[in-house]
C-alpha cells in the first residue's frame, strides 16, 4: 500500500516568438492573451522564447539564424538553462488562440508524443513526404497519418529525442535550407519531424482534432459564433499575416469577456 502525497505534474506551454520578426507585434498579442489566461487557470508555466538562440561555448546552441520552428526543439534545454522544472511541454505556434475552458491536453497526451493530424492539402503533403524520404528510406507513412507541428505535446522522456532533432538540423543545415527554399519547397520542420518521431522508439498519440483546429477558412466557422463551440485550440494557419492579425483580433474582441 502506498502512503504519501503524489507530486503534481509540472507542465509548460512553450512558444517561440522572436521580437525581431516583422510580424511580432501583430497577432502574437492575441495569442498571448488567451494562453496567459489558460495557463494561469490550469497552473501551467507559459514560456515565450523572444530572443534567437545564440551559440554557447558548450556547443548547446550552434547555429544563429535557425528558424523559430526549428529552435523550438531546443525547448527542454532552454527550460533547463532557466531552471524551470517540467514533466510535460507543449510546443505551440503563436498563430493560435486557446479556448478559455480548453480541457487539459497534457492529461490527454498521457506522457506520449501528442499530435493532431493534418489532412487538408493532400498534394502538398504527399510531395513533402516524398521530398524528404531519402533521409529515412525505411520509414513509410502517407498523408492519412501526417500531423501538424503547430501544437505538439512532449514528455520529459522525449528530451534525448529532441536533442536528436536539433543534431539532425545542424548536421544537415545546408541541405535542409536548400530543400525548403529551392527544391521541395514544402514547410519547415514539420515533415522531418513526422519522419523522425516514427524512426524513434516513441509512440504517437493522436489527440482530438479540437486541440488543433486548423485551416479555419476552409471550415466555415469564422463568420459565426461556431468557432468557440467546435474547437479548443484555434490555429490561424493558411492566412496572410495581415489577414491573420485582423482575424485573431476580431475573435479576441468577441470572446475576451470570457478571459477574466
Amino acid at each position: 500500500m502506498y502512503r504519501g502525497i503524489q507530486r503534481k505534474m509540472k507542465n509548460v506551454v512553450f512558444m517561440t516568438a522572436m521580437v525581431d520578426a516583422p510580424d511580432y507585434l501583430d497577432y502574437a498579442e492575441w495569442c498571448y492573451k488567451s494562453w496567459s489566461y489558460w495557463c494561469k487557470k490550469n497552473n501551467v508555466e507559459l514560456f515565450i522564447l523572444e530572443d534567437e538562440l545564440q551559440p554557447k561555448g558548450d556547443g548547446t546552441y550552434k547555429v544563429p539564424g535557425m528558424k523559430p520552428t526549428w529552435q523550438r526543439w531546443h525547448a527542454m534545454e532552454v527550460l533547463d538553462a532557466n531552471g524551470i522544472e517540467y514533466d510535460n511541454v507543449a510546443l505551440v505556434d503563436i498563430d493560435t488562440m486557446v479556448h478559455w475552458d480548453c480541457p487539459n491536453f497534457f492529461e490527454e497526451a498521457n506522457g506520449e508524443f501528442g499530435a493532431i493530424q493534418d489532412r487538408f492539402f493532400i498534394e502538398w503533403t504527399h510531395n513533402s513526404i516524398n521530398g524528404y524520404q531519402d533521409f529515412w528510406p525505411d520509414v513509410k507513412f502517407d498523408w492519412t497519418s501526417y500531423f501538424n507541428c503547430g501544437f505538439i505535446v512532449l514528455n520529459k522522456k522525449h528530451k534525448d529525442w529532441c536533442k536528436s532533432v536539433t543534431d539532425f538540423y545542424y548536421q544537415n543545415e545546408d541541405e535542409i535550407r536548400l530543400r525548403q527554399h529551392k527544391t521541395v519547397k514544402k514547410g519547415s520542420d514539420q515533415t522531418p519531424i513526422n519522419y523522425m518521431i516514427r524512426a524513434s522508439e516513441h509512440d504517437i498519440n493522436f489527440l482530438d482534432e479540437r486541440f488543433n483546429l486548423q485551416q479555419l477558412h476552409l471550415r466555415g466557422v469564422l463568420q459565426s459564433d461556431l468557432l468557440w463551440n467546435v474547437g479548443w485550440v484555434w490555429h490561424f494557419n493558411g492566412f496572410e499575416k495581415k489577414e491573420r492579425n485582423h482575424l485573431m483580433r476580431a475573435v479576441w474582441e468577441k470572446v475576451k469577456h470570457n478571459y477574466v
